[in-house]
């Protein structure tokens, strides 16, 4: 249905063979005919899993559509389908799999897409599920391995950020206050006050004539 990646670094040519499976071979009906439970088979993501069985069928698969056709095709893609579906179903599925990356920790390069993300639009609103979808991630683990990676939860790292950048404007002294709340992200002026305050122990005109005295 789609990979969470969205960015995929190739170093060397690659040949790559894509194989959809009709919906109809694992829908619910399907399963319940074969006594297994739906809710237990949905299939997970896996990425960079070396497989015997399924290089050795991508190969049947690939040696059939590289040369003319044949009447036992259609045979042997129906055979060859509900053999992968029932492979996918006893090793991919949610029951059997389990979130071993979760648990070892958040990637380097998945929380770097997070900390870009929130370079590039800390001024605008970021929900939670923003974040953790840039880190293809649900938003309770995401939350847990951010904060083990940063010591900081989302919602603050966010929030410094825009206390960080509002300093900054404050200290340029070019712009009013409701224009560095606006540019920094905090929505009104009384939002920013009572944030800035909160972080710092100064309101942003007490940090500002600091900086200028």
């Amino acid at each position: 249905m789609g990979l969470p990646e969205t960015e995929v670094e190739i170093a060397s040519p690659v040949e790559t063979l894509h194989i959809f499976l009709a919906p109809s071979v694992t829908d619910t009906s399907a399963l319940t005919d074969c006594d297994i439970d739906p809710a237990r088979a949905e299939l997970v993501h896996a990425a960079g899993v070396s497989d015997p069985l399924l290089q050795e069928m991508a190969a049947a698969f690939h040696a059939m559509i590289s040369r003319s056709p044949e009447p036992t095709d259609r045979l042997f893609i129906e055979g060859a389908s509900s053999m992968l579906a029932a492979h996918l179903v006893s090793k991919y599925s949610r029951a059997r799999v389990r979130p071993a990356a979760i648990a070892a920790g958040l990637p380097y390069q998945r929380l770097k897409r997070v900390i870009d993300l929130v370079e590039s639009r800390f001024a605008e609103e970021i929900g939670l599920n923003e974040l953790a979808a840039e880190a293809c991630l649900s938003p309770f683990h995401f939350s847990r391995l951010f904060q083990k990676a940063t010591g900081l939860s989302p919602h603050r790292y966010v929030t410094e950020r825009r206390v960080r950048e509002a300093k900054s404007k404050l200290a340029q002294g070019r712009l009013s206050l409701v224009e560095i709340a606006l540019e920094s992200g905090f929505g009104s002026q009384g939002n920013f006050n009572r944030i800035f305050r909160k972080h710092t122990g100064l309101t942003p005109g007490q940090f500002r004539s600091q900086q200028h005295s």
